[in-house]
């Protein structure tokens, strides 16, 4: 079975508390923590892709 890419995965940080997740980014940008809700564990949903970090694979 064929699968598309439909989002792509990189490093972001949390703007309020400053963790870091491993997120997915969905083709329209939206920004989506894997292994915990969407938004932080702090309450916060407000990310930014960590600057000067690659895609992950």
């Amino acid at each position: 079975m064929s699968q598309s890419k439909s989002s792509t995965k990189t490093v972001v940080v949390c703007q309020s508390c400053e963790s870091v997740f491993v997120s997915e980014v969905k083709p329209d940008g939206t920004i989506r923590p894997i292994g915990v809700s969407a938004d932080c564990t702090c309450g916060d949903g407000d990310f930014r892709r960590i600057s000067g970090t690659a895609d992950l694979e």
